[in-house]
């Protein structure tokens, strides 16, 4: 008798009394769709998204219920059986019942039935392509030039060093990239002088996919070779997102553009002590010396690789020696030069440092102090000999007409 009591029980368990409901909020209910062959968990469907996924979890009294006794019922379509019907590995008491079904054109509400008697109420939320785009984010985009083993960041750039023209953005969406699948992003070179444009699709792996930002980067089909303005465009589904602006231009304007903005002798002592001063010690202390020149470009974001050159002003000779080469990015913030040093020895009769890029001359650092005009008693005055102007005596100048002002305004 008692064996079937327990048997009437086990079967009134599961024929006639329905499983626990499932919570409608919190982890009870997964929403899962498939896109770019992969299965992806979303808030909300993608409005292009292969199939969806719902798992609900329930609390079954017994392993004996059939999961051809739940439907979910959605309206305009046939009910759909449950596809999985399965034990949870964490807690027995608990099962997963997980459904497949197309993808909705709109946000459904579907009932979730067992034998015919409702259990819960499933929203199955949908993702529009107007909000996907109106959320997915473009940041950071920046263009970058190589300029022969090197790649900067540039708005500028000569022309006849470019090697290679890059752009990258960060991409950014709160719902995942994965509705990008279909619509496809591309990147649009365009000369302003010739209207040339060329499209570069740039595609995303299926691991940034399954992600919600990623780092895309294109470079131009061919390097622009001649002067004049481009503009670089990423385009959504065909429609422009971000444009950016870049400036090819000659090399004669890049060196008209530069400019040096300070100028320091670099000594080292014999104890190896290194310092910069506006004005060397004399010639024979067993100091090693060598200039610093700080450069920096006029033009607006521009990057170039220059091969520049120091050579010596020697006493009593109009022609200057090569004695420092080196190659240097120059951008239009400060660029330190100082391509080394040279040894007492090498310093003999040198008057001065010359900063050049082949024939052209960019400044001058003078060993000379600025000399002095010598008046009489007269009032007769004698010139002051042939001085190279340099940015140490612009510095002197502005120093002792300074303190010509400051004692004209105490007086």
């Amino acid at each position: 008798m008692r064996h079937f009591i327990r048997r009437w029980l086990d079967w009134a368990m599961t024929e006639l009394l329905p499983p626990s409901r499932p919570r409608t909020g919190g982890q009870s209910v997964h929403l899962r769709y498939e896109k770019a062959g992969q299965w992806l968990h979303a808030a909300a469907v993608p409005w292009n998204a292969e199939n969806v996924s719902v798992e609900v979890l329930l609390n079954v009294h017994s392993s004996s219920r059939h999961r051809s006794d739940f439907l979910l019922r959605i309206p305009g379509l046939s009910p759909i059986t449950a596809e999985q019907f399965r034990q949870d590995t964490a807690n027995p008491r608990l099962h997963r019942l997980t459904f497949r079904l197309p993808t909705p054109s709109n946000r459904v509400m579907a009932d979730l039935t067992w034998k015919h008697k409702l259990l819960t109420t499933i929203s199955i939320p949908i993702l529009t392509e107007a909000q996907f785009l109106s959320e997915l984010q473009f940041s950071h985009a920046t263009t970058a030039v190589r300029l022969r083993d090197t790649v900067v960041p540039a708005q500028t750039f000569i022309s006849s060093q470019c090697k290679n023209l890059l752009t990258s953005v960060v991409l950014r969406s709160p719902t995942g990239l994965a509705p990008l699948a279909d619509l496809g992003i591309a990147v649009v070179f365009e000369s302003a002088r010739t209207g040339q444009k060329q499209t570069v699709p740039v595609p995303l792996t299926s691991t940034q996919f399954a992600t919600s930002s990623a780092l895309l980067t294109a470079v131009a089909p061919t390097t622009p070779r001649t002067a004049g303005d481009y503009t670089i465009t990423w385009t959504v589904s065909g429609r422009p997102v971000v444009t950016q602006r870049v400036t090819a231009i000659t090399q004669r304007r890049f060196l008209q553009s530069l400019r040096v903005l300070e100028a320091r002798f670099v000594v080292a002592e014999v104890d190896g002590g290194v310092r910069t001063v506006r004005q060397p010690p004399a010639v024979g202390e067993n100091a090693r010396i060598g200039p610093c020149f700080i450069l920096v470009s006029r033009e607006v974001g521009s990057a170039a690789v220059l091969d520049l050159d120091v050579g010596t002003q020697i006493s009593g000779s109009a022609r200057n020696t090569s004695v420092l080469q080196q190659n240097i990015l120059i951008t239009d913030g400060p660029t330190v030069f100082a391509p080394g040093l040279l040894e007492p020895s090498e310093l003999e009769s040198v008057i001065g440092f010359e900063l050049r890029y082949k024939a052209y001359s960019l400044g001058v650092l003078s060993f000379r102090p600025v000399p002095s005009a010598t008046i009489n008693a007269e009032g007769a005055f004698k010139p002051a000999p042939d001085f190279t102007w340099s940015s140490g005596a612009e510095e002197e100048l502005t120093s002792r007409l300074s303190k010509l002002m400051d004692k004209h305004d105490a007086d």
